[in-house]
């Protein structure tokens, strides 16, 4: 299985042994083939080492579930009798997509669907409980093209939500439910280069238990059985071993590794408790040095982390296609490539190491015309000052304006696949990502991170992965930084009627916003119908501008306006999912245009005392009940504020300063 890139899945009908072809042939509703069920989808994790263009192998096979909407709650997914059980798909690497037997429709234009994936295919008898087992030797592989021990290990889930019959295509993100081991061992400073590479080196994963319980429902792994007496034969390439581990709490003391160095076992353990965590690459950097005195060995434990999942090393696909690395200087990527002996014109997976600025970004968008996947993990960017032809300021640490965005369209650099950030950056310019709509996966903001400018990732919408944001993030949408940093809040506001910064991507995932944000401009997260989970508004944010979440359909639970937010913006919220209640602190004296509209906000509806303004449409279909008290200081009611809030009740009282109430306000 080659683990980066995207699904392409015209979704089937399951073909069981004891059904007939004919049990499987749906007819379109309405005499329209617009109803057929069609998934794509990306494997959440980075690709360090290798950029892939398929993502599967020829022949691999994935499972997928589709579970029909009971009304407006949805189904539960059964062992049999939803409306697609264990829909097996076969990758064609030929032409890129998955084929199955049979069509499968929509049950009809109203009825939602929620979809289930998981790779690699099996017979599960037990949807809630489907017994999986690591393999004891990791480093068996098979030169047929089938799957070794180490990607046999892996299991990849993936669950798409809510999705209406007007969703052209489903988005099913695949995560890794496994945890994975990996132990380094670094040359110590008493060993030459010759004597490290010819010393044998074994690593083992011990007292681990093999066996495990996936409920397919959710994606949970549950470790099961007892610790087996076999140590996980680990897969290897040069100094790096890499486990497949059932996630699982490991007691302190236990030990962890057997690493035997030119013969000699050694025992690694922790005094205090260790966990393998699901979906994650579990890190330690061993450093071996050597006692010239005795012959002896000491390991010393160097680093240790838990980081997300990376490509793996090893692949049963031999077409993988690895990075070309180039070591740059500020502006000299393209001399560098070419005295490499690379034609730079042909070049699809890079991974830059060095430094590079505005420049060499520029020469990646404009010259590089087959470039796919773009490494830049061990990058430094320098600044460069302000361009003089573009007015652009290209700061240290900063992801230029524009970098992959050609400024005479309205396109990005569309065959850009994949990007790594750098692990060092401060800050992503104006439009940097602006319409590369080919850009794929999930997307790791790195931590350091400040501010992320206008329409940075606009309209990115085959990024059909999560969504990453880092704690130190405060501006969403600012404008562009000068040179001290400093940034005014309220500037360029008329600008948030263009581009927010995720605006239109295809994220699938939990959308958590770091505490630190302050600044969240206009049509930030407009139309990210895949983002999902209970939105919670950081304390400090000062800025919420025009249409932020517009059309977040599953954002759900209920919403709290923090204290730093005085004037709510209109269409802020429109026909987002909010299932709970509202709440809006006295400090609010407006409420734009729509703000609530189509949301499903229930409970009690506590409005603030010193509201001046409520526009048009504010909570135009929402679910309030209870008494609805309207606070004196009102000055103006908007059309249609309060329509089909039929719950409502109480007796009205107008301030005497209410100076009109719109058309159709109740």
């Amino acid at each position: 299985m080659k683990k980066l890139s995207i699904l392409s899945l015209s979704a089937a009908a399951v073909l069981l042994a004891a059904c007939s072809e004919d049990d499987f042939k749906v007819p379109a509703v309405d005499g329209s083939s617009d109803l057929r069920i069609n998934l794509s989808g990306s494997i959440d994790q980075l690709c360090e080492t290798r950029a892939n263009d398929d993502g599967f192998a020829d022949g691999d096979v994935m499972g997928v579930y589709i579970v029909d909407y009971q009304g407006n709650n949805p189904g539960t997914l059964q062992n049999s009798g939803n409306r697609g059980d264990n829909v097996r798909h076969t990758f064609d690497e030929a032409n890129s997509k998955w084929n199955s037997a049979y069509d499968l429709y929509y049950k009809d234009k109203n009825t939602r669907i929620d979809v289930y994936g998981y790779y690699p295919w099996g017979s599960p008898e037990n949807v809630n409980s489907y017994e999986f087992e690591v393999r004891t030797d990791q480093s068996k592989t098979f030169d047929d093209g089938s799957m070794g021990n180490y990607e046999a290990s892996d299991f990849l889930w993936g669950k798409a939500a809510n999705i209406e019959p007007s969703d052209r295509v489903i988005r099913l993100p695949l995560t890794h439910r496994m945890a994975n081991a990996r132990v380094t061992l670094v040359k110590g400073d008493d060993f030459t280069d010759e004597e490290w590479t010819s010393l044998d080196k074994i690593v083992l994963v011990t007292n681990t238990r093999h066996s495990s319980t996936i409920d397919l429902a959710t994606g949970t792994v549950t470790a099961t059985g007892d610790v087996s007496g076999s140590a996980i034969i680990p897969s290897r390439r040069n100094d790096e071993w890499r486990a497949i581990v059932v996630p699982q709490a490991i007691a302190g003391g236990t030990q962890l590794f057997s690493i035997t160095i030119g013969g000699k076992p050694y025992k690694f353990s922790k005094n205090e408790a260790f966990e393998y965590v699901a979906g994650k690459m579990n890190n330690f950097g061993i450093r071996v040095d050597k006692k010239l005195s005795s012959g002896e060995f000491q390991l010393t434990l160097i680093s240790e982390s838990i980081t997300p999942w990376e490509n793996d090393l090893v692949s049963h696909d031999g077409t993988a296609k690895e990075y070309v690395v180039i070591n740059s200087t500020a502006g000299g990527l393209k001399d560098a490539i070419t005295a490499a002996g690379k034609d730079y014109a042909k070049v699809k997976n890079l991974k830059v190491t060095g430094s590079v600025d505005a420049r060499d970004f520029y020469f990646m968008r404009d010259s590089m015309d087959m470039l796919q996947a773009v490494n830049l993990k061990e990058v430094k960017i320098d600044a460069l000052g302000r361009i003089s032809d573009t007015g652009v300021c290209c700061n240290e640490d900063q992801i230029p304006a524009d970098a992959f965005h050609y400024t005479s369209s309205s396109f990005g650099k569309t065959s850009l696949t994949r990007i790594i950030l750098p692990d060092k950056l401060k800050s992503i310019g104006a439009w940097a990502f602006y319409g590369c709509r080919n850009l794929t996966g999930s997307l790791i903001i790195p931590e350091g991170v400040i501010d992320i400018q206008m329409g940075a990732f606009y309209g990115c919408r085959s990024l059909s992965g999560s969504l990453s944001l880092p704690s130190t993030l405060r501006y969403i949408g600012n404008h562009q930084v000068d040179e001290t940093g400093e940034i005014d809040i309220n500037k360029n506001e008329s600008l948030d009627y263009y581009n927010g910064v995720f605006d239109n991507c295809g994220f699938t995932g939990e959308l958590i916003i770091p505490e630190n944000v302050e600044v969240i401009r206009g049509y930030a997260f407009n139309g990210c119908a895949g983002l999902y989970g209970n939105l919670r508004l950081p304390e400090k944010l000062k800025k919420l501008g025009i249409r932020a979440f517009m059309g977040c359909k599953n954002l759900t639970g209920s919403l709290e306006i923090p204290q730093g937010i005085t004037d709510i913006a209109e269409e802020v919220f429109v026909d987002c999912g909010f299932d709970g209640t509202l709440q809006l602190h006295d400090g609010i004296a407006s409420i734009g245009q729509s703000a609530f509209k189509g949301c499903h906000l229930k409970g009690e509806l506590a409005l603030p005392k010193n509201l001046t303004v409520i526009n048009d449409n504010v909570f135009y279909g929402c679910d309030f009940s209870g008494e609805l008290v309207l606070p004196k200081t009102l000055v103006t009611i908007g059309d249609k504020a309060f329509a089909y809030n039929w719950r409502l009740m109480g007796t009205l009282e107008f301030g005497e300063g209410l100076l009109t109430i719109g058309a159709g306000a109740f």
